[in-house]
């Protein structure tokens, strides 16, 4: 038997080579000075809300409060109830804040889940089952993308007009998905076509039908591109403002439009209106800090493929 040969390992060959502290430090104070100007427009969003007109408009703008007004939350849940004899109060019958905010919250939620049962079930139809005519029927949701979504305000508020849906919410509900819906069969289109067709034939195998393979094997490894879809119809749900104004009222009005109610005509209390911004805002934050980390893992499903 021959004789193995020892192999020799060359340190310096494989030598880490070490970063030069100043460049180090520079890299750290570079980082540090661009978390500081992210988190600035939070900073001063939340100082806004608590402080005074006067506070506001003067030479305190980017300050800390000189007096910290918490009642400017407090009043901002007070705005928009009913009063009578007796005064009249419902959860669900006013237009103050919890209503405005439910109404955001049942919209962006139905919305949320109608789009993706219709993008999951278009982009099975399209990609898995062989039929003549899906790529054309394809390319006619692609062109969804194309036109912006107020284009079609005139003609979609007579048509609700006809149907007698105005100052409802599915007058919100049925654009926000329609206009949802290519995107999200677009983004679904590239997450399926990297799941092998062999799961398919492999369950087809052990007796599962078209709808058993579907919510069996497709809609589990769909769950990275219903969390980025999820979260970017939230985001589009409850920042839209022209058709919850057109098309709703004040029982139906949803967070930005209850949040522009607040500035007055002539005269606004803007620690108000910062309160209201900071109720409407501070939410959606939270739901990327809770959801970032399905973004960043349905990134990485759809760049690495094999």
């Amino acid at each position: 038997m021959a004789k193995s040969k020892a192999i020799s390992f060359d340190s310096e060959m494989y030598s880490v080579k070490k970063t030069n502290k100043f460049v180090s430090a520079l890299i750290y104070v570079g980082l540090v000075v661009w978390l500081l100007i992210d988190l600035f427009p939070l900073y001063y969003l939340f100082t806004f809300s608590l402080k005074s007109t006067n506070e506001i408009t003067g030479s305190n703008v980017i300050g800390l409060p000189k007096e910290w007004l918490w009642s400017n939350y407090s009043r901002v849940f007070t705005l928009g109830k009913k009063t009578g004899v007796p005064p009249v109060r419902h959860f669900f019958a006013n237009g103050g804040l919890e209503k405005s905010f439910t109404n955001s919250v049942l919209v962006a939620a139905l919305t949320i889940i109608i789009c993706l049962i219709a993008a999951l079930m278009a982009t099975y139809a399209i990609t898995r089952i062989v039929w003549k005519g899906s790529q054309t029927l394809n390319s006619i949701f692609m062109l969804g993308i194309t036109i912006p979504m107020h284009v079609a305000l005139y003609p979609i508020y007579v048509s609700f007009s006809k149907m007698g849906i105005l100052k409802s919410y599915w007058a919100l509900i049925i654009p926000y998905a329609a206009f949802s819906l290519s995107m999200a069969i677009m983004v679904c289109t590239g997450f399926m076509n990297d799941i092998p067709k062999e799961l398919d034939e492999s369950a087809c195998i052990d007796g599962c039908g078209t709808w058993g393979t579907f919510f069996h094997i497709i809609v589990p490894l769909m769950k990275p591109a219903l969390a980025t879809m999820g979260i970017y119809i939230f985001l589009q749900c409850w920042n839209e403002f022209m058709f919850a104004s057109v098309f709703g009222d004040e029982a139906h009005y949803t967070l930005p439009v209850f949040v522009s109610n607040l500035k007055g005509s002539n005269i606004t209390d803007w620690g108000l209106v910062g309160a209201g911004l900071v109720l409407a805002t501070f939410p959606m934050l939270l739901v990327y800090v809770f959801m970032s980390r399905r973004i960043q893992e349905s990134f990485m499903v759809g760049a690495v493929k094999g």
